[in-house]
């Protein structure tokens, strides 16, 4: 090998040791992201709080939508069991749209979905009419599959979105 050739060759080895070991396309990434949303609303419909997040990290947070924030997958896997079982029994939820699907550098994904649920009763007795919420989901890539990893969710307020000063 040439002086000039050995340079080069020396020259790129921090280029190509800086390459992705594997891309991920935007069509695999919402696929993934359709198939946790459909196995949330399949969870949901069964009560089931260790189905809904089965998969996940476990290093998974969540705030929930009146912001109580769970910590570890654990907490969340029982926090959702609970309310599955009692003021969720029976109600409706199903996902509107996936909004908005954002890789953030190789390893990871924030997605905005929109979801439909239906009425429902506070453990205080409050009578929530249906609505629909808004999530962020945060997710980590882990041997080529998207595990959630946070998630934050917020009711809408149709008064309030009336008065958006973007639309």
């Amino acid at each position: 090998m040439n002086r000039r050739a050995t340079l080069a060759l020396i020259a790129g080895a921090p280029l190509m040791n800086a390459v992705p070991a594997a891309a991920h396309s935007p069509a695999d990434d919402r696929a993934a992201v359709q198939a946790w949303c459909d196995r949330c609303v399949a969870a949901w419909a069964a009560g089931d709080g260790p189905a809904m997040y089965a998969g996940d990290a476990e290093a998974l947070e969540w705030i929930n939508i009146v912001g109580m924030h769970w910590r570890g997958k654990a907490e969340v896997v029982t926090a959702h069991e609970r309310y599955l079982t009692t003021m969720f029994r029976g109600v409706p939820m199903s996902l509107r749209e996936i909004e908005t699907l954002r890789p953030i550098g190789r390893d990871g994904v924030v997605a905005v979905v929109r979801w439909a649920v239906g009425q429902f009763t506070t453990p205080t007795g409050h009578v929530i009419p249906p609505s629909e919420d808004r999530m962020t989901l945060v997710f980590e890539r882990d041997a080529d599959a998207l595990r959630l990893l946070h998630g934050a969710n917020v009711q809408i307020d149709p008064v309030a979105a009336a008065s958006d000063p973007i639309s």
